[in-house]
This record gives structure tokens, C-alpha cells and sequence, in this order.
């Protein structure tokens, strides 16, 4: 009976030691476990074969995402009609499906890397995986370790690193803490108690020393204003509707919420841009003009409006999902990133119609141009980012250069009253963080906010409720080392790195 304790002791470690990234997450926001997640993986996989360790690591990935992504269950069963043994399912292959990559991670270190230089080579892999998530089946760039420092004293290297750069930095700090702390955890052998002795020997002390210089440097970093203020702030009327999305596309419902979205506008009273949500309106922009023309008189003869609809593609039954200025400014952009199964069907023509899931309305979506885009609004440039592309920080820098702010319109009523939104809104204040330009984010639901430069809430609007949040968005001019020279140059070193560790002679201490 202990053995088979001991052995689902063993297996459930790996899980626990994964659900840690999501606990360091929003809304959980316990950043320290950021620290401290990435080296109870690399402890547990340490005197392992290759082959054991991508089981361990497959374990570990599978606590991050099904902890920490399975809100996907809400769209799959509540939103797409799947029975719920079938959702469940899905829902179990998704998060299994993206454990992989941290099995292939534990493959790696094992196969590839363990050994000589380890405080610097685990960093390193740790941070091409993350890259090679975020892009490999278009990505998913999401439970970033470092989103998690959005509120660490590590927020100061966003503007210059970026997300990647401060989860490298991150798992470095706490191999550093961790090793100067107890040592003896990372021997051949090691002991698993729990000892200090003080004072500290002089390596274990040059650990902890740099770990508290990698911490704190952070602070006087975050003083740094990248960019600065140009002209007068604007003022703007975001609109959250909350419209239910089984009633969004209900023909029914239609006429109720075209006449819901011109009250709410209406009570933003004069303001210079309203900016409604992700589809607002089940209409094409040919059809909601006359609707917006409404909405703007309104708002006053001076006003612009932004509001993201479906476009028709022409002599097409397709569509772009878009957004869509009126009044002051006439540009349009179409949405690039599109989210798998929810606006495009992958193998479509075997998967469409086997089930309601692959059958959702608007998922029939087809990437518009590529960017750079910008939109031009009140004289004021525009970096457009609709839903999911706000996840992807590369594409979101390309998107600010040259732009004064940056606006995200979403539709997050697809993962109902879960974890999944307030990740998302925590995802979209790094990107502002990142490019030191303020953010208005605008939703159907929640969260509609407006952020500073620095990532920070200046106002919101509570979730699950409809109304205005009237605020005033300041344009920046200038732009962070980040958004200059993106994650290329600590990608390439990395890969250097590891491929110079793989060099014959370089394989032991």
C-alpha cells in the first residue's frame, strides 16, 4: 500500500508543481510561484532518462493547462452545443495536446542538455519553448511565465526584453534563490530537507546576491518612461454591451440589440471616439451604417466610431472579422490571427458539420492582410488588435511602431464566468506594458477598460453587466526597445547558446 502511494505521489508532484504557473496567473496573481514552478521542474526531472523525463514533463504540462486553460470546456459544451461526456473529451485531448510541449521540453534537457552550465541553458530552453508554442499551429501564447510579473518588481524589463525576455529571467532568478537557499537539492543525490546554514558560504551567497540584483533591477527599470505624451488626451465612450452569445446572432434579437447599443452610445453623450466592441452588431458594415450614423449624431458632428464587425469577402461566402471606423476617420482592418475551430475550421472539409462545435456561427473567417496596420482616428494613429491577437507580443509591437495607441476590441461571453477572460485582460495590460502605450480595451462582457502606458487600470467597467465607461485615452509618441528590435536578438542567443552546449566536450561539468 506505501509503494503505491509513493508512486501516485511521484506522478501527482509533476501536476501540482505545473498548476503553479497558473496560480502565479490572474486572477490568481501569486507571482512568486513563477519563481519557483520552473525549478521544482527542472528538480524533477534532474536524474532521470530522457524517456522518464518526458513523462515527468508531459505530467508537469499537463498541470499548467488544465488548470489553467480548460475554460475551453465553456465554449465547446455551453456555446457549442457538444454533449457534455464529448466536451469533456475535447476539452481532456486540448490540454493533453499542449502538455507536449513541456514533455518535449523535459526530452531535450535530458537527451541534450543536462549538465555543465545548467543555470543558464535551462533559462534558455525554457524560453525557445515558449517561443516555439506561441507560433507552432498558430500558436498559443497563452500562460506566458512571463505575463505573471505583470505586478513583480521584473515589470521593468518588459519594455526591453518583452514577455519572453522576463520569463527567461524569471526561471534564472529562481534557479538563483533556490540554489543559493539549498544547495544540496541539486546534487547527483540530492536531500529534499529543508536546511539554511548561516551565514552563507560564498557561492551559495553570489547566488542569492545575483538573484536579488536580477529581482530589484527591475524597479528603477520601470521609472524609465519609454515614451512620452503628444497632444491632448481624446475622449471616449467604450461600449460594453453584454449581449448573451446564444442571442447574438439570433435574427429575433437582432433589432433588440441594434436599439441596446445606440441607448448605450447615447448615454456616452459627446465624446470624441466611441469604440464598441468585437462584432458588435450581427450586421456587415454595409448594413450597419445607417445604424452608426445614428450612433454618431449622437455622439456629436466631431465624433469618430470604431466597432468591429463581420466584412463580407467580396463574391465570397466568407468573411474577415473586422474593425470598422466611421465619422472622422473611414479605414477598415481586418483581423490576421485568427483563433482555430472558433472563427476557422482546420480540415474543414472532413470536420465541418460532424458535430455543432464545428459548426459555430461566424466560423468561417479568413485572415485579412498582413501588418503592420495601422487606423487613423482623430488625427491619432491606431494600433488595431482584435481578441486573441492582443496574446501575441511580437505581432502586437509590429502593430504599435509609429502609432499613438493601441485599442483591443474582444468578445470573451465564449468562456463565460471562468478564468479564461481575466487571463486575457491580464495579457493585454503586458502589451501595453510592453510598447509604453496606453490601451482602451473595449468587450462584450468584461473586461472593458482603459490602461496607462505602463499596464496599469486607470478605469474599468465590473464584467456581466451593459454600460459606457467614459474615459480619456493620452497618445504617446516614441517607442520601447522592445518594440525596435522584438524577441529576435535573446531568441538567437539562446539558440547559440544551446547549440554551442551540444558541442563535443561540453557535456559534463
Amino acid at each position: 500500500m506505501k509503494t503505491r502511494l509513493a508512486w501516485l505521489a511521484r506522478q501527482v508532484t509533476p501536476v501540482f508543481a505545473g498548476a503553479g504557473i497558473t496560480l502565479a496567473s490572474a486572477p490568481f496573481n501569486l507571482w512568486p510561484l513563477a519563481l519557483l514552478a520552473p525549478v521544482a521542474f527542472l528538480l524533477l526531472i534532474k536524474n532521470l532518462t530522457p524517456l522518464q523525463a518526458l513523462i515527468k514533463g508531459w505530467l508537469f504540462g499537463l498541470g499548467v493547462f488544465a488548470s489553467g486553460a480548460s475554460w475551453v470546456y465553456v465554449s465547446i459544451h455551453v456555446h457549442g452545443g457538444t454533449p457534455v461526456p464529448l466536451a469533456l473529451l475535447m476539452t481532456a485531448l486540448f490540454t493533453a495536446g499542449l502538455a507536449v510541449f513541456f514533455a518535449l521540453q523535459a526530452w531535450i534537457w535530458q537527451r541534450f542538455l543536462n549538465g555543465y552550465l545548467w543555470l543558464l541553458t535551462w533559462p534558455a530552453l525554457w524560453l525557445l519553448m515558449e517561443v516555439l508554442r506561441s507560433w507552432i499551429f498558430t500558436g498559443f501564447p497563452w500562460l506566458l511565465l512571463g505575463t505573471t510579473h505583470l505586478e513583480s518588481p521584473l515589470q521593468g524589463w518588459a519594455p526591453i526584453l518583452g514577455v519572453y525576455g522576463v520569463s527567461g529571467l524569471s526561471v534564472l532568478a529562481g534557479l538563483l534563490l533556490t540554489w543559493g537557499l539549498q544547495p544540496h537539492w541539486f546534487h547527483p543525490n540530492p536531500k529534499w530537507q529543508l536546511k539554511l546554514s548561516l551565514p552563507f558560504p560564498p557561492r551559495q551567497a553570489v547566488a542569492l546576491g545575483c538573484a536579488l540584483v536580477i529581482l530589484v533591477s527591475g524597479l528603477p527599470l520601470a521609472q524609465i518612461n519609454w515614451t512620452q505624451p503628444q497632444g491632448e488626451p481624446l475622449s471616449a465612450g467604450l461600449v460594453q454591451g453584454n449581449i448573451a452569445q446564444q442571442d447574438k446572432w439570433d435574427p429575433a434579437k437582432r433589432q433588440p440589440i441594434i436599439q441596446h447599443y445606440l441607448n448605450l452610445s447615447k448615454e456616452a453623450g459627446a465624446v470624441e471616439v466611441l469604440l464598441w466592441p468585437e462584432t458588435a452588431l450581427p450586421l456587415t458594415p454595409r448594413q450597419a451604417q445607417p445604424i452608426i450614423d445614428r450612433a454618431l449624431q449622437q455622439a456629436g458632428e466631431k465624433a469618430a466610431l470604431v466597432t468591429g464587425l463581420a466584412s463580407r469577402v467580396p463574391d465570397q461566402p466568407r468573411f474577415y472579422n473586422s474593425l470598422v471606423t466611421s465619422g472622422q476617420a473611414e479605414e477598415v482592418y481586418h483581423k490576421v490571427k485568427l483563433v482555430p475551430f472558433g472563427e476557422y475550421l482546420p480540415l474543414e472539409a472532413w470536420l465541418r458539420g460532424v458535430i455543432d462545435f464545428f459548426d459555430l456561427p461566424m466560423s468561417s473567417f479568413i485572415p485579412g492582410p498582413q501588418h503592420p496596420a495601422s487606423l487613423r482616428v482623430q488625427n491619432t494613429s491606431v494600433a488595431p488588435l482584435i481578441c486573441y491577437e492582443v496574446a501575441y507580443p511580437d505581432f502586437s509591437a509590429r502593430q504599435a511602431v509609429d502609432t499613438q495607441w493601441l485599442l483591443t476590441v474582444s468578445n470573451d461571453s465564449w468562456f463565460g464566468r471562468s478564468i479564461g477572460p481575466l487571463q486575457h485582460f491580464q495579457i493585454a495590460r503586458f502589451r501595453a506594458l510592453e510598447t509604453g502605450r496606453e490601451m482602451a480595451r473595449v468587450t462584450n462582457n468584461g473586461i472593458t477598460a482603459v490602461l496607462d502606458h505602463q499596464g496599469q487600470i486607470k478605469d474599468r467597467l465590473p464584467q456581466f453587466q451593459s454600460g459606457v465607461l467614459k474615459a480619456e485615452i493620452q497618445p504617446r509618441t516614441g517607442n520601447t526597445p522592445f518594440m525596435l528590435f522584438g524577441s529576435w536578438p535573446l531568441l538567437l542567443a539562446c539558440l547559440l547558446l544551446l547549440a554551442w552546449r551540444t558541442l563535443p566536450g561540453k557535456k559534463t561539468c
